[in-house]
């Protein structure tokens, strides 16, 4: 009898186990089936996918093979505007619309077609340009911070003024390439200004902030440094040098006192080759970017709908599916809970029987 009694307690328990493991699996695959849901329709809650996003607008419009390799963008920036400013010189003195021997930069494209090349060049010149002087802001912001330079610090505001100084510069570029001396003179004088003056002051404000950011706390920067302060020096002669000999040369020109073929030759040619030593001295200044960009990388940028709207017009309605997920799983636990209990009942009554019957 006893022994009868032992093997019903075992078959309970046994039974209790098979439920058990049963109750597991069952667990394990309502789990699996709600990730999988999950998964499939909202995929950016999963790290596999994030790493596979599609490139964002950013890098399909630009930054496609230079997110990670930023400091290619300086070399093209001075490239594109170099190659701009000559290929609208070959054009122009291809056509007979300018002479050959250095005329000033704007004299290159004041006529079609070369007016139309330039201003299609510079203009996105200068959006590239704005590009440098925007990473070049950010670096130096970023560089400050992981130096633990305190917020109110002086220097994070002559950052910021460096900022708005080189994009008005570029800026002034757009208007010089858009607005031909002949044609539109004041608005071509003002963007040359914002372009060679504000570009000039910029290139000092970036000259200290080198100084500052990069020297100051590694003294190997020493050749960046001195190369950008040379850089900055030749601009300020050359920008003195073409405002003061384009004054006498335009002055002189209105007296009467002679022509570009003529007396005022040698005036006339040193404002042209300072103008174009002035705009080179921009490029190479950009060129020093190169090294420190090395340093940085860029993401795509990612926008977020807000969450009525995108309740409004989502396709899934994603609150319906959370109450489907949580009640689903809720009814199976329940049930496997009542015959969990009951089956707990008739092992502690076999037990119960066991152990008077031993006694």
């Amino acid at each position: 009898m006893a022994e009868q009694k032992n093997c019903d307690v075992k078959q309970v328990v046994k039974d209790e186990i098979v439920v058990a493991n049963a109750e597991d699996e069952e667990n394990d695959s309502v789990e699996e089936q709600v990730k999988e849901l999950e998964n499939r329709l909202l995929p950016n809650s999963t790290a596999e996918t994030k790493k596979q996003k599609p490139p964002g607008v950013m890098s399909i419009l630009c930054l496609v093979a230079l997110k990670r390799r930023l400091w290619l963008l300086p070399i093209l920036t001075s490239g594109w505007l170099f190659s701009s400013f000559w290929t609208s010189y070959a054009i122009a003195v291809s056509y007979n619309h300018t002479e050959a021997n250095f005329p000033y930069i704007s004299h290159t494209a004041i006529e079609a077609p070369e007016r139309c090349v330039f201003g299609q060049m510079v203009n996105i010149g200068a959006v590239m340009l704005g590009m440098n002087v925007i990473l070049r802001y950010l670096f130096c912001k970023n560089y400050l911070r992981i130096k633990s330079t305190p917020p109110e610090d002086k220097w994070y505001k002559i950052n910021l003024a460096g900022l708005v100084l080189g994009i008005l510069s570029a800026f002034g570029l757009s208007m010089v390439a858009n607005f031909q001396t002949e044609v539109q003179r004041v608005p071509h004088y003002i963007g040359a200004g914002l372009a060679f003056g504000l570009g000039t002051v910029y290139c000092w404000f970036q000259t200290a902030l080198t100084y500052q950011v990069r020297y100051k706390f590694n003294r190997k920067k020493i050749v960046l440094l001195l190369v950008q302060f040379i850089n900055s020096v030749i601009m300020s002669m050359m920008l003195v040098l073409f405002g003061v000999t384009k004054a006498i040369y335009k002055v002189q020109k209105g007296q009467g006192k002679g022509t570009k073929w003529d007396e005022l030759r040698g005036v006339y040619l040193t404002s042209t080759i300072t103008e174009w030593l002035l705009a080179l001295s921009i490029l190479t200044f950009t060129l020093t970017y190169a090294p420190d960009f090395k340093n940085m990388r860029v993401d795509d940028p990612n926008i977020y709908f807000d969450h009525k709207f995108e309740k409004k017009h989502s396709s899934v309605n994603l609150e319906k599916m959370a109450d489907n997920n949580r009640n689903i799983p809720t009814a199976d636990v329940k049930t496997m809970e009542e015959g969990r209990t009951e089956e707990d009942s008739h092992v502690s009554k076999g037990l119960s029987v066991v152990s008077n019957g031993t006694t």
